[in-house]
């Protein structure tokens, strides 16, 4: 595993684990944005994100088009989402924008850890994800 070079420090924020292609994805994505709103937040989570090469990443961090069940500080009651590119999001089907406050949150997250996180209002939330399914099984595509 290698980290980025260029790490910001969050205390609060626990580490995330990104493959190399999902990083580069999401680098190309966020790069000519302007580093504000939720783009942003996804920039810093890329800065500080720990890059791992094919296989490395542990089995439960939060990938890109992997399915994931997670808990919100505003409800214990668990939500079914994929993490998928702007272009893909369809929010009545469970494909969440990474360019989304939950989406740029939860990406490269290790399942039982919590980020605390801002939402659009700028109030404080927290995201944990709980289960991320592994696409062999029944309902994890």
């Amino acid at each position: 595993m290698t980290q980025s070079t260029a790490r910001t420090t969050h205390p609060s924020r626990p580490d995330i684990f990104l493959s190399a292609k999902d990083h580069q994805t999401l680098s190309r994505l966020v790069g000519d944005m302007p580093a504000e709103g939720v783009a942003g937040l996804l920039q810093e989570e890329l800065e500080r994100a720990v890059i791992c090469e094919p296989g490395d990443r542990p089995k439960g961090a939060a990938p890109l088009h992997r399915w994931l069940h997670y808990v919100d500080g505003r409800s214990p009651q668990p939500r079914r989402i994929q993490i998928v590119l702007p272009n893909e999001a369809d929010i009545d089907a469970g494909k969440v924008s990474v360019l989304s406050y939950v989406g740029a949150g939860l990406i490269g997250l290790v399942e039982g850890h919590t980020i605390a996180w801002t939402d659009p209002s700028g109030a404080d939330r927290r995201l944990t994800p709980v289960m991320i399914e592994d696409p062999e099984t029944p309902g994890g595509d």
